[in-house]
């Protein structure tokens, strides 16, 4: 260390501490007090002349969105080291890109179309019903009592796992529902569609509306006493009915979106080219775990030494998949069906064996290096996937680093501070719920603690425009 070297970082460090002008005082404090000659020269009889200065931090370089991603990879000497990142998106990054992929924009002008019908008419009915291409669970949707209109996923959740709750004090969904079905729905009552004053639903009329649709397009439930079996099998069906439904809206927006493609392209190669590894140290590898259903992103996909793409609930020009985390009720026979798990399987499955490289206790070092999030909601739907890529890499123990991105805005940081708490409470719920799946019930409550300690937990800024 050259003399003189460790008096001046600790002046730096004083004037450049968080507290400002404390730091300055006690700078000017310490040299007035001859304390830096002190150091100096203890430093000088102790380190030899010549020996190289001691590293200095540009605290710049670790201000959100620029602090680099740490590689924890082990590189021998004179050998390629293999390296590998998995980049996961959502919904988040299509809207990102422009593009109108939300259910409420899909959603909106079917539930205006239930909003406009003039009578309670089987004619009427059956007529506002095939001009809208509409299913019964536009009508379960638009109808919504007790969670958010949009929220297709929990929605049909609480639907299914309803037909088992028919000896509770509350009547389920299922029971009312049958119970709707008994008379007739079709009479000179009010039409039964939209909200009150206070932005509630009457339940009433959420099964009036069900009943209406049934009683029209299955004749033979109305014939027929309906039955658990039977009401399932209808919203099994109408399911596979909003899915076509929803590709084809989805398809259209793509194909009218000029500038969406552009907008693709630049924040994908953004976000795989942050920290990626590159040169003759490294073989890299690029995988993508995609849940939308737009494929445009695949264009730009460069997999590299053994990477894979997949959309993983299916894409656009194939079969989509609505459907529920498989987690707690691969058990349950009425629920199964409306699994993704099983409507995967039926499929025959998705080549996902390249997306992440797994860890074992004798190989810790070859789990992918780096996982990316970006416009996921990291909520229970999709909770399956991601203990499964947990487990594989074997987070705790593993060098994997999480890195979750948010689109950042340099003119307004009130902005980034909401989409960071936003994102901050979905990763904190994520954890800690992977966590109570442990082994080790320890290591589960101090995983985030764990990560963050060893830098293997970054939330970071992706520039928009």
């Amino acid at each position: 260390m050259a003399k003189g070297s460790m008096c001046e970082a600790v002046r730096k460090l004083s004037i450049d501490s968080q507290i400002g002008g404390i730091g300055a005082s006690v700078s000017s404090a310490l040299a007035s007090s001859g304390a830096f000659e002190s150091v100096r020269d203890a430093a000088s009889s102790l380190v030899p002349l010549g020996a190289l200065d001691a590293p200095r931090l540009d605290s710049s370089a670790f201000a959100s969105p620029n602090y680099p991603i740490p590689d924890l990879s082990e590189c021998a000497e004179g050998f390629r080291t293999n390296w590998h990142q998995l980049i996961i998106i959502g919904n988040g990054f299509d809207l990102q890109c422009g593009l109108r992929s939300k259910f409420g924009d899909f959603f909106r002008p079917r539930f205006d179309a239930i909003g406009s019908i003039s009578d309670c008419t089987c004619d009427t009915w059956q007529s506002v019903i095939e001009d809208n291409g509409l299913t019964l669970w536009d009508f379960i949707l638009e109808g919504n009592v007790d969670s958010p209109w949009c929220d297709v996923e929990g929605t049909i959740e609480r639907w299914v796992l309803s037909a088992d709750q028919t000896a509770s004090e509350s009547p389920s969904y299922f029971t009312r529902t049958v119970e709707s079905l008994k008379s007739c729905p079709f009479s000179d009552r009010d039409v039964i569609s939209g909200r009150n004053e206070g932005n509630q639903y009457n339940e009433s009329r959420l099964y009036g509306n069900v009943a209406r649709y049934i009683w029209t397009l299955y004749p033979e439930i109305r014939t027929n006493a309906c039955n658990r079996a039977m009401l399932l099998e209808c919203l099994r069906q109408e399911l596979h009915k909003l899915e076509r439904a929803f590709a084809a809206y989805l398809a259209n927006e793509v194909r009218t979106n000029e500038a969406y493609a552009k907008k693709c392209k630049e924040l994908y190669c953004a976000i795989e080219r942050d920290g990626k590894k590159s040169g003759d140290d490294y073989f890299t590898s690029t995988s993508v775990l995609s849940f939308n259903y737009t494929d445009l992103v695949e264009r730009y996909f460069d997999g590299g030494e053994d990477g894979a793409f997949v959309n993983i609930h299916g894409k656009l020009g194939g079969e989509i998949i609505f459907g529920i985390d498989g987690k707690d009720c691969m058990d349950n026979p009425d629920a199964v069906s409306f699994t993704k798990t099983f409507r995967l399987m039926q499929r025959g499955g998705s080549r996902t064996d390249k997306l992440i490289w797994t860890a074992n206790s004798a190989n810790l070092q070859g789990a992918t290096d780096v996982i990316k999030v970006y416009g996921h909601s990291l909520g229970r739907a999709d909770y399956s996937y991601f203990q499964s890529i947990f487990d594989g890499v074997d987070l705790y123990e593993s060098k994997t680093v999480l890195v979750f991105y948010y689109p950042y805005d340099s003119s307004d940081e009130s902005k980034n501070e909401k989409w960071r708490n936003n994102l901050a409470n979905s990763i904190n719920d994520l954890l800690v719920g992977y966590g109570t799946t442990m082994n080790n019930g320890d290591h589960g409550k101090n995983l985030m603690h764990k990560l963050l300690l060893e830098g293997r937990l970054i939330l970071r800024g992706v520039p928009i425009d």
